[in-house]
């Protein structure tokens, strides 16, 4: 295996200190900023995040005010991004970093909800500019590429425990080489992002190809290696989208329920619609959508209700369809402006003026 030297992260940060692309936790790369976008990121990519994380951070600008908030007004403000364990484990988190203090080392970082190795090592070191290493999946495949490291008899559990080794020896020789833990970190992330791509890497492009082992070797496209997938499992249901005076009618979901927590058109007509006499706009929408392992296939009866008769009773709310103000899934989003588009399409009522 290659023996690192001095050369090679300084070759690393310069070529970040020429590409690095602006976020905004990087241009104020606090410990409350990194972190949170850490959370976000997981799952999600950089250009998606970065409007959910100004808002947030508009909303909660520190650790104290998301610590004091409501559950339902960070899940609200989460409203769009997925994943919504990630914004639980995080509120659980502030509230306990805003009775004994900030975190200021791994394991004081991996003690708090929904803080991985991942994340301990990336807010220590992009935020605390501390040496510890990092492995996420950009990572990963620069690693497995540069080291030319597979899968071997250890298996998967073998294959990550040597690329976090790798990471350590990387962060700790460019660290004495001058090269600091923020900078060498985060360019190993963007050389994955922008250059050593999963399908088509720019390797011409790249700062360390002429050392790189699988470049050498004309077998770049061998790693890292494929890992199968676990197997997509298919879920059906049926929601109710009632249309009243232009807006819409949500249930929050219970918990022990799919999507505890969010609100989301409710799975049967309530015994107190029924009582209005909803009429049917005569469509059925189908959508579907992948949530981790699970293909979700709904099928969406629209109604409208002439009036609604008083405010909704407790764990109902009329929302305004576009853009509710209580935290909903990406699915209700995507039923609604299916309907919506359908029964344009088709001269139907107008259920939104």
């Amino acid at each position: 295996m290659l023996k690192l030297n001095a050369e090679l992260p300084r070759a690393l940060g310069l070529w970040f200190s020429h590409h690095a692309r602006y976020m905004p936790w990087r241009a104020e790369p606090t410990a409350y900023r990194v972190w949170v976008s850490e959370i976000m990121l997981q799952q999600t990519q950089v250009v998606t995040v970065i409007p959910y994380f100004e808002r947030f951070l508009k909303r909660f600008p520190s650790v104290e005010k998301l610590a004091r908030a409501d559950e339902e007004d960070v899940l609200s403000m989460w409203s769009g991004l997925g994943y919504y364990s990630r914004a639980r484990n995080l509120h659980k988190a502030a509230r306990v970093i805003a009775e004994s203090g900030m975190p200021t080392t791994r394991t004081e970082w991996l003690e708090l909800p929904g803080v991985g190795e991942y994340t301990a090592g990336a807010v220590c070191s992009i935020a605390l500019n501390l040496v510890e290493p990092i492995l996420d999946g950009n990572v990963e495949r620069v690693l497995s590429r540069f080291h030319r490291v597979g899968v071997g008899k250890k298996g998967l559990a073998g294959f990550k425990l040597r690329l976090w080794g790798l990471s350590r020896q990387w962060v700790e020789v460019g660290a004495a080489a001058g090269v600091e833990p923020r900078a060498l970190n985060q360019a190993l992330m963007e050389l994955g992002a922008l250059v050593c791509e999963p399908r088509a890497p720019r390797c011409a492009s790249c700062p360390l190809r002429a050392s790189c082992g699988a470049f050498r070797a004309g077998v770049v496209d061998r790693f890292p290696p494929v890992v199968k997938r676990a197997k997509v499992i298919d879920v059906s249901e049926t929601v109710h989208l009632f249309f009243c005076e232009g807006r819409v009618l949500v249930q929050k979901r219970e918990k022990g329920q799919w999507r505890a927590g969010l609100w989301d058109l409710p799975l049967a007509v309530p015994s107190w619609v029924k009582k209005l006499r909803p009429q049917s706009a005569g469509e059925e929408i189908h959508t579907q959508h992948i949530v981790t392992h699970h293909r979700i296939k709904r099928t969406t009866r629209v109604w409208k209700l002439a009036r609604a008769s008083g405010p909704a009773p407790a764990g109902y709310a009329w929302v305004t369809p576009l853009k509710p103000e209580l935290a909903t899934g990406a699915a209700f989003g995507k039923c609604v402006r299916k309907a919506l588009a359908t029964l344009s399409l088709k001269g139907g009522p107008k259920l939104v003026s």
